[in-house]
């Protein structure tokens, strides 16, 4: 029996919700962490270098888990893969809030690892259901991922400072929403399917030693560097130059909050454009812009991160977009989803340390942020390559 209209639009929501309600739980335990680094930091008496490497922490973890999340959403299927990682999320997210340093670490690397099946498989659910509303869908999840980003870096201090646990329960709160989101999804695991073939041999190749597939991945991962990052360490930029705690919070909140109204003219903007060359390297300039900007005029550094958190609200779902666009099948793209998110989270994890141990380095932050603005350079580069109009391999696709 054919399906009705009804039922295909009834269908079509369940799933819009499900990706938003999924989304929600991908990026604020991490992004939290930000503005009340310098609390953990007085607190357990943690220096520069190992501050940034528990911001690195999940980057590291994303690098390692994420060509293995395609095989288990295959193994399992999309939807129970991404329950059980839900669950998982919520007990890394309380682990990491107990008083204890091992704990701190061990519980960062667990919701590190649960979000990082849902950063892979959530592409590849889209190109999978939505193959010709990729923009679209792709900007109705990386607005939510934005927007909760910046709920959770702006509440991060108020929480740490009204709730008895400080900083710890600040950052223990978001378990709440992966165990809502669980119990939501719990009644669709009856009819959830195993969509993805075999992981072939040959899908797996044609990413790994496609040249359009290390461009997508650089440029995944410059683009995550520089967001984490200013994530880890605006707020201690700020606050070194006389903010409060309380204020330099908010302006990082401000800062993937740029890319909520971005995802709004996203769908419309890439109508506009046969490939995606010259959006990338644009907004890649300026981020440059940006970072330059923070090194010669500080004293407007609440302006350059605007003028470059909006240029990274454009990048990021260029970046996930990517994954889909650049792949014929929603096989290839969750094979392109966990090289891209592989290495570029690895790309990414070196970031927050690095800008730690440069500031560590110099005594200040000009160095650190020449570096940014020295990635941004080589990601305006790459993009170039990234938004051809083309498929991993396919006969224009160079082969490595």
């Amino acid at each position: 029996m054919n399906k009705t209209p009804k039922k295909i639009a009834t269908g079509s929501f369940l799933l819009v919700a499900a990706i938003f309600l999924i989304s929600i739980n991908l990026r604020p335990a991490v992004t939290a962490v930000g503005p009340v680094l310098e609390f953990i930091r007085a607190d357990v008496g943690l220096s520069a270098l190992f501050a940034g490497a528990l911001t690195s922490i999940p980057l590291a973890v994303f690098a390692v888990m994420s060509p293995w999340a395609a095989a288990i959403g295959n193994r399992l299927g999309i939807e129970r893969a991404i329950f059980i990682s839900l669950l998982v999320l919520a007990g890394g997210i309380l682990l990491r809030s107990a008083p204890s340093l091992f704990a701190l670490y061990a519980g960062s690397l667990v919701l590190a690892a649960a979000m990082a099946v849902g950063n892979v498989l959530v592409p590849s659910l889209i190109k999978r259901d939505f193959p010709h509303k990729v923009s679209l869908m792709t900007s109705v999840y990386a607005t939510t991922l934005s927007a909760f980003a910046s709920l959770s870096s702006g509440i991060a201090v108020p929480l740490a400072q009204a709730l008895p646990g400080g900083w710890r329960s600040s950052l223990a709160v978001w378990f709440i929403p992966a165990v809502v989101t669980a119990l939501i999804l719990l009644p669709q695991l009856k009819n959830a399917t195993k969509p993805l073939a075999a992981p072939g041999e040959k899908a797996v190749q044609s990413v790994w030693r496609s040249r359009l597939g290390w461009n997508v991945t650089l440029f995944m991962g410059l683009q995550a560097m520089s967001f984490y990052v200013m994530l880890g360490w605006l707020s201690s930029i700020l606050q070194g130059q006389g903010y409060t705690p309380l204020a330099a919070g908010w302006i990082v909140a401000l800062f993937p909050a740029l890319g909520i109204p971005a995802g709004f003219i996203f769908p419309a903007m890439m109508s506009r454009f046969k490939d995606q060359r010259a959006l990338c390297a644009f907004w890649s300039s300026m981020m440059l812009a940006g970072y330059v900007g923070m090194i010669v005029l500080p004293q407007f550094t609440v302006l350059w991160v605007i003028v470059s958190g909006t240029a990274l609200g454009f990048c990021f779902p260029l970046a996930l977009a990517f994954f889909a666009l650049r792949a014929s099948d929603a096989r290839q793209a969750a094979a392109l989803s966990g090289m891209a998110q592989s290495v570029g989270y690895g790309v990414a994890a070196v970031g927050p340390i690095l800008f730690g141990a440069l500031h560590d380095w110099t005594g200040g932050w000009n160095a650190a942020l020449l570096m940014l603005a020295a990635c941004a350079a080589v990601q305006a580069f790459v993009g170039w390559y990234a938004g051809r109009n083309a498929h991993v391999g396919d006969a224009t696709d160079a082969r490595i």
